[in-house]
């Protein structure tokens, strides 16, 4: 019965239109007063949201947050894009593939999907549209491509997941490179395949001055950035929580000392941005916490996975439904929510099918980056939009619905040969 209001009251708040994170809190809140009284509830909720945010690991998350808002409030989008350009620019949709490029660089400085598709979306898009690209093509390319800021390390969707499941964040940066570069590698095929097929030629693709100028140090500088922090991890220089602290001094030194691009205005905004992202994502953090304590006092993590195993699901067949769930999930919120709300509950089910936690991880954030571009939610698909006034949204919608077809191909390939993910994990000491 308290199971039930609590999860009445969380539909109600989320339809009446509260942010998530409250309506988590709020509901958590009820059913565990409910359960064991207004004055403890309170008193243990209050120590149990407190205690889940005061983790060293999260002050990561913050940090890298404002180590990509930097470098875009910086200008390095367009040092990235015009250094992928440079090695693209000969290849069938050597534009398309620049931006894919950019976007999985970006991504490995942001660690955000609508950033890095705000970004580069912003710098490649018009240039596709003056050199005769469809536009449905460069919409649903940088739409889906932007999906990498959530796999790509540094990612703020495996420090949430190592938060919930305990599991090392190295090891989950480690086991998004492989994927993260593999589905690079599939939207590209199918950008070369696209407009080969169309026989679409560049408009001056090759022949542009940009593509002729040498590359510059501000590029180089920009690009070094995710050695440095990538590096230091793995090589044991710094912790995943320290290299963000580098990160933010390195993209300051870079944006205010070296290229000179990041004015008074514009470290304003990128403070204040990366205040309102990071202020968002801890309040999700406590409500989630709240929620999920309040699930655990009700015992229905251990009534699921009792559930799962009456049905006698071999642990293929419970990974197929559990993709199409998070597939299903990712139409309607976004990966840092689904996280923190499902994964707490699915995780005794994975504990007893013995399920790697890590390469689990890369599943989920590869079914929450195919959600992100699908509708209703589908916020990449509104950045692009908003970026080009004269795209609809079935614009944007068919011109991903091919390359999404490529992260489901990707997404398969994973679950079927797990060393593309656990190559790398199973490589590094513990």
């Amino acid at each position: 019965m308290t199971f039930t209001i609590t999860i009445c009251a969380l539909a109600i708040l989320m339809i009446l239109g509260l942010p998530i994170s409250v309506s988590l809190l709020i509901s958590g809140m009820l059913g565990y007063m409910i359960t064991i009284g207004v004055g403890p509830g309170i008193n243990a909720l209050t120590q149990t949201a407190y205690s889940d945010l005061n983790s060293f690991v999260i002050i990561a998350i913050p940090l890298y947050i404002y180590m990509g808002q930097l470098m875009l409030k910086g200008g390095a989008g367009k040092d990235l894009f015009s250094f992928a350009h440079r090695i693209t620019r000969k290849l069938p949709g050597g534009l398309a593939i620049a931006a894919t490029l950019a976007s999985t660089i970006f991504a490995a400085i942001s660690g955000s999907s609508t950033a890095t598709a705000a970004t580069i979306g912003s710098i490649s898009i018009p240039e596709m549209r003056e050199r005769g690209y469809p536009k449905r093509l460069s919409a649903g390319c940088v739409a889906v491509s932007g999906t990498l800021g959530i796999l790509i390390p540094p990612s703020i969707s495996f420090i949430l997941y190592s938060l919930v499941t305990n599991t090392s964040v190295n090891k989950l940066f480690l086991a998004g490179i492989i994927p993260g570069l593999m589905l690079a590698g599939l939207f590209s095929v199918y950008s070369i395949y696209a407009m080969r097929k169309k026989a679409v030629k560049d408009v001056n693709d090759g022949q542009a001055e940009e593509t002729k100028a040498p590359i510059t140090f501000d590029m180089i500088a920009s690009l070094l950035l995710i050695p440095v922090v990538l590096g230091g991890i793995y090589t044991g220089l710094f912790t995943p929580t320290e290299a963000a602290g580098v990160g933010v001094i390195y993209a300051l030194l870079l944006t205010i000392f070296l290229k000179r691009s990041l004015s008074l205005k514009l470290f304003w905004q990128a403070t204040m941005s990366s205040v309102e992202t990071s202020a968002m994502i801890l309040m999700l953090i406590a409500g989630a916490s709240v929620f999920g304590n309040t699930l655990s006092l009700l015992q229905v993590p251990q009534d699921v996975a009792q559930w799962i195993d009456s049905l006698n699901l071999s642990a293929i067949q419970f990974l197929i439904l559990i993709n199409i769930l998070y597939l299903i999930l990712g139409m309607f919120m976004d990966a840092a929510a689904a996280i923190l709300v499902t994964v707490p509950i699915l995780l005794p089910a994975l504990q007893a099918l013995d399920i790697n936690l890590v390469w689990f991880g890369v599943i989920l954030v590869i079914n929450m980056e195919i959600g992100a571009v699908t509708p209703p939610v589908g916020m990449n698909l509104f950045v692009v939009k908003a970026i080009c006034e004269d795209f609809t949204i079935k614009d944007v919608l068919v011109g991903a619905f091919p390359y999404a077809m490529m992260g489901l191909l990707g997404l398969v390939l994973i679950m079927v040969f797990p060393d593309i993910a656990m190559y790398l994990p199973n490589l590094s000491p513990n």
